[in-house]
Order: structure tokens, then sequence, then C-alpha cells
């Protein structure tokens, strides 16, 4: 007997942008529900965000972007100041993970968040 169709949360927001992608805007609040979700929604919660409220500080200032710690410039770098800040655990577990997959992410997160800060001082500028 196939199952009933999961019913998904809706989203806090969506447009559309010019090329006719559809965007949603989503919090833990609405989570698409599907297989794997929840682990997902806890790596986002309990690392990347703690990790990326760390950056912001490290590399964020209220007039753009600081040149200052150079340990986003390669996964081996991030790897090790992750460690430094406690996100491995006592005992450092394997960090393979980390610089294969955590650093991507968290990069990608942290580049959205410099390019739209960026946008927003054209703007102001403007």
């Amino acid at each position: 007997m196939p199952r009933k169709n999961t019913v998904q949360p809706e989203p806090l927001e969506r447009f559309h942008l010019p090329d006719g992608t559809e965007v949603d805007i989503v919090d833990e609040t609405c989570w698409p529900i599907g297989r794997g979700q929840h682990f997902a929604r806890g790596f986002q919660s309990q690392i990347v965000e703690p990790i990326l409220k760390t950056m912001v500080d490290d590399y964020l200032s209220p007039n753009g972007p600081k040149k200052v710690g150079a340990y986003l410039s390669s996964a081996t770098a991030f790897a090790h100041q992750v460690a430094s800040w406690g996100f491995l655990g006592e005992e450092g577990r394997d960090d393979s993970n980390v610089r294969k997959q955590w650093y991507v992410r968290i990069k990608l997160h942290f580049d959205a968040l410099i390019n739209a800060k960026n946008e927003a001082d054209k703007g102001n500028t403007a």
C-alpha cells in the first residue's frame, strides 16, 4: 500500500527571480519534511550557524569585509581553525569531513553574506 503524500509546510516567503527561478525562504519553523531532513536541519543549526556567527565577527565589520585571517583560503586551514574553536570535540576527530563538506558549504554561505553586504553598500551609496 503506498504511503500518503507528505504535506510540506509553507515557506516564510516565496518569490520569482527575473529569469523565472522560484525562491523559497525557510527557517527552522518551516523546514521541508523528507528523508534525512532532520539531520540536515541539525547540521544547519548546530554546525553551520555557530561557525558563520564566529566568522562574521572575524571577517565583517559595519564598513564591509575586513582584511584579516586567512583560514578561508584553504580547506585545511579552515579545518585547523574549526578544531581550535572546539567544533571537533576535545579528541579532535577526523577532519576530512570538515575539509570536504563543511568548508564548501560554509564558504558558499559566507560568500553569499559578503555579496549581500556589498550589494547593500552599493544601494546605500547610490
